[in-house]
């Protein structure tokens, strides 16, 4: 009777496949899973042609043929059983487009990837035609534009933004409450002039943001991100040149680092971080000419490990509140140095004995 049953199941599986074909792969429950949710990821698609398939989890999945999706370059990772494309040297947004009309007979990939490529100037809406990606890559290339839309059938998949080095005027920040996967956000060293921060607020998963390096004015605030690890918004613009109260209050217990080095800050106020043990602060290369105790004795109190190199610090009364019995000088980088020159560290106590 088992038997019967298994012969049965296989024999639907097999009706499933898209040519008619059997899958390479063993019957989905009799191989462990790619990932701990696979069970639930594997739904039925619809493709261009209306025939109904399988998501690849637990099958090994199929590229399409290379003539129809050439340049691009599809391939398959056994170890990973994931697919992975290349387009690289695609020469317009046409021919992008017109790819994505070929025939997928897996629709849903590990990885999208374009490099060194001065071609494609803007990512269109609905260009990936319902392909799936858990990971895009567009990196050291023209991109100057993600349209609305264009990303939308990765809402369910994507993990990892790389769109960096690029020259990007515009990205959906819109869109990113969609993407309830997204952990890794990588958007630096592009040509934004602004970046709402309220967009990121609510994303569960995600760990990292890195978006230095636009020059672009931060507006409103980070909150809502209990998975934050790092965050990198260095060499932007702030208003009024002041971290405000609530700026990162992400309530993430597993931030370690917060970077806003080069950004022509003249002033935090208090309350403008979360307070997480060991977490790391770098305000290195700003216009702070001080450290008010209101501001940061909480955080060196509670072991945040701050970084005020090139600052033009005056080192006078106003920072007496270091030098005290509880050493909370050694939470603050040792390379510190005074608006003369000479480093934080090497200061004399006696001289505040006064203050």
């Amino acid at each position: 009777m088992k038997s019967q049953i298994i012969t049965l199941l296989y024999a639907i599986v097999t009706c499933l496949s898209t040519d008619g074909q059997q899958f390479s792969g063993p019957l989905y429950g009799y191989q462990d899973p790619i990932s701990s949710d696979a069970y639930y990821q594997r739904k039925v698609h619809v493709t261009q042609n209306s025939r109904h398939q399988p998501e690849y989890y637990g099958y090994e999945p199929t590229c399409p043929d290379a003539e129809d999706i050439a340049p691009c370059v599809c391939t398959y990772n056994s170890e990973e059983n994931a697919l992975d494309l290349e387009c690289s040297s695609v020469e317009s947004e046409d021919q992008l487009k017109q790819i994505f009309q070929s025939y997928f007979p897996f629709m849903n990939f590990r990885s999208f990837y374009i490099q060194n490529n001065n071609n494609i100037k803007v990512l269109k809406a609905g260009v990936f035609n319902g392909i799936s990606f858990e990971r895009i890559i567009i990196e050291h290339s023209n991109l100057e534009i993600i349209e609305l839309q264009a990303l939308d059938s990765c809402y369910e998949t994507l993990s990892e933004i790389f769109v960096h080095i690029n020259k990007m005027t515009y990205f959906p920040f819109d869109e990113l409450s969609h993407f309830s996967k997204l952990s890794y956000l990588f958007i630096e060293e592009n040509s934004l002039s602004m970046i709402p921060a309220n967009a990121f607020n609510g994303l569960t998963a995600l760990e990292l943001i890195y978006i230095w390096g636009n020059h672009a004015n931060i507006v409103g605030t980070f909150k809502d991100l209990p998975s934050l690890q790092q965050i990198n918004l260095a060499s932007n613009v702030l208003t009024n040149n002041t971290l405000p109260t609530n700026f990162m209050k992400t309530g993430s217990s597993d931030l370690k680092y917060i970077a806003l080095y080069d950004s022509d800050i003249v002033s935090v106020e208090p309350g403008a971080f979360d307070i997480v043990e060991g977490l790391r602060i770098n305000m290195d290369i700003n216009a702070l000419s001080t450290l008010e105790e209101a501001t940061w004795r909480p955080y060196l109190e509670a072991q945040v490990y701050l970084s005020a190199l090139f600052n033009p610090l005056v080192c006078g009364c106003d920072i007496a509140w270091l030098f005290g019995e509880d050493h909370l000088l050694e939470q603050v980088d040792k390379s510190t140095t005074c608006t003369d020159g000479e480093y934080l560290h090497d200061l004399d106590p006696k001289i505040f004995e006064n203050c």
